[in-house]
């Protein structure tokens, strides 16, 4: 079997470096918080967030009105989430999302933008269900946002490196290079990325992550949930609720535990509904 990486949520992972340039990629990025946003008005306002990172849904949620508990392995993006949100309603907590155990129960959890997809193996995107199970409450919605598998993805050997953009920083300037190596074998890509950084006075310096990434497919999250005590109820390629399809850029997923009373069922009129059966309403 080839040496892959370290997985990104160990202790000492690749973003700790990367930390301060993380937030240059996101920064005009908000269609996932909205997303977010209209499903905690179905389904409450308690959210917590696995993956929180620098807190880049984490505070447009909390600026929203809802109640956020943000959950990171990494200090480093969790030194900036706290930055960035001070008074407003949020509690940042270092954990990992393979094994947590936070003693209480959300109306909503998330896993945004293919957090799941540093996990190591199936076994512990198995192991992150189940603490997305332990975490819902009564009605509660768990969501795992991903990358939808694309052709590169089982494409042999290194694709051509990229440069994805440059930005100004700090009085210089950074710009970020992307080199990626499928292995469709290992259900993996090797992801490298150098911020190339000037400063105000020309000076070059090069840091770099290194980072192995899942592709993870539709039966891999229904199975694994499956294992986990979780259903599947609904699955969209983008952040408008479109309905999951061939060519998506995305797949997102929304669980329900399968013990759960209340069951949502979603309409094609882009609406949540209780079951009748369950004698609930929304």
């Amino acid at each position: 079997m080839t040496d892959l990486p370290p997985p990104t949520h160990a202790d000492n992972d690749a973003f700790t470096s990367i930390a301060p340039f993380y937030d240059l990629d996101f920064e005009e990025y908000h269609d996932d918080a909205a997303f977010y946003a209209r499903l905690a008005a179905n389904h409450g306002g308690e959210v917590l967030e696995l993956g929180c990172g620098t807190g880049r849904v984490t505070v447009p949620l909390a600026r929203a009105g809802l109640k956020v508990t943000g959950v990171d392995i990494n200090e480093a993006m969790l030194e900036i989430a706290r930055d960035r949100s001070k008074g407003l309603s949020v509690t940042y907590q270092r954990g990992d999302m393979t094994d947590l155990d936070l003693k209480r129960t959300f109306d909503l959890v998330t896993i945004p933008l293919g957090s799941v997809q540093h996990l190591a193996s199936s076994d512990d995107l198995v192991d992150t269900l189940i603490v997305v199970a332990r975490h819902l409450g009564r009605g509660g919605v768990g969501v795992v946002d991903v990358e939808s598998p694309h052709a590169d993805d089982f494409q042999v050997g290194p694709l051509p490196v990229v440069e994805h953009w440059t930005k100004p920083w700090q009085g210089g300037s950074v710009t970020k290079v992307v080199a990626v190596e499928p292995h469709p074998s290992e259900g993996m890509k090797w992801i490298t990325w150098h911020f190339d950084v000037a400063d105000r006075e020309g000076r070059l310096r090069r840091v770099t992550a290194a980072f192995s990434f899942r592709t993870t497919t539709i039966d891999e999250l229904h199975l694994a949930g499956r294992i986990a005590g979780l259903r599947i109820i609904a699955r969209f390629g983008d952040y408008e609720f479109t309905p999951y399809h061939d060519g998506a850029e995305r797949l997102i997923v929304l669980f329900q535990r399968e013990d759960d009373d209340v069951q949502w069922v979603y309409e094609e009129a882009e609406e949540y509904a209780v079951d009748a059966a369950s004698g609930g309403g929304a």
